[in-house]
């Protein structure tokens, strides 16, 4: 790969001001000073320092994690966050979140330093389905599944949500999907038909399950496979 792409990757500078401190003597390669920041290393074999740090590379990094209620999905705040949960070394770098989830909202929450992958969560054109269990105040209607169907109209927003699919699995839990990700928006299909969510939880993004043995305020690298299911 080139030097200043694997430079860039550690997050120590931008292409730009790479290539102008390489020029001055900033960039070392085995031990020779190298002005081309075009040059080809292998970042398993060759020791590169730049501006006198060593650059330890690494792949982008995919975490899954379950998200307890109470914490913010948002990389930096007064209030507690997610990355707060993140130990030392995940805390300093670039992360990203695919598909934030509301303050009180458990379950699958996925971070990531690779753009191109949050982007392909997040965005509806990419047409991932996001899956929540559902606990609601009320018994959950018959005709609401054919509502989901057709697309609940947000009145407070007014604009017709995307088709949604709705189980019911018992008198007030229901598993949900959906392909957008609006603010509230599994509660404001329900309280839009009448009825009141108590209790949200995503499970799975995409084919993407959460991992049952990681507890809440846990999480863990995901695994090759795991990647596997979403589109490069």
């Amino acid at each position: 790969m080139r030097v200043d792409k694997m430079i860039g990757n550690a997050k120590l500078d931008t292409r730009r001001n790479i290539k102008r401190n390489a020029k001055k003597g900033a960039l070392v390669i085995n031990g020779e000073i190298v002005k081309d920041t075009s040059t080809q290393v292998d970042p398993n074999v060759d020791e590169v320092y730049y501006l006198g740090q060593y650059v330890e590379y690494f792949e982008n990094i995919y975490i899954m994690m379950n998200k307890p209620a109470g914490v913010l999905s948002a990389t930096v705040d007064e209030d507690e966050t997610v990355i707060d949960l993140l130990d030392d070394f995940y805390q300093m770098l670039d992360l990203s979140i695919a598909g934030r989830l509301d303050k009180d909202t458990t379950g699958l929450l996925l971070l990531s330093t690779d753009g191109k992958f949050v982007h392909t969560i997040t965005s509806p054109n990419s047409n991932i389905e996001k899956t929540y269990e559902v606990d609601t105040r009320d018994p959950i209607d018959e005709s609401f599944i054919e509502a989901f169907k057709e697309g609940v109209e947000i009145k407070e927003e007014g604009y017709i949500a995307r088709p949604a699919k709705l189980e019911i699995i018992d008198e007030k839990k229901a598993i949900v999907k959906v392909t957008e990700g609006k603010f509230h928006l599994v509660k404001r299909l329900f309280s839009n038909l009448g009825n009141e969510v108590v209790g949200l939880k995503r499970i799975a993004i995409g084919n993407l399950e959460l991992d049952p043995f990681l507890a809440e305020g846990s999480y863990r690298e995901l695994h090759e496979e795991e990647l596997s299911l979403f589109p490069n």
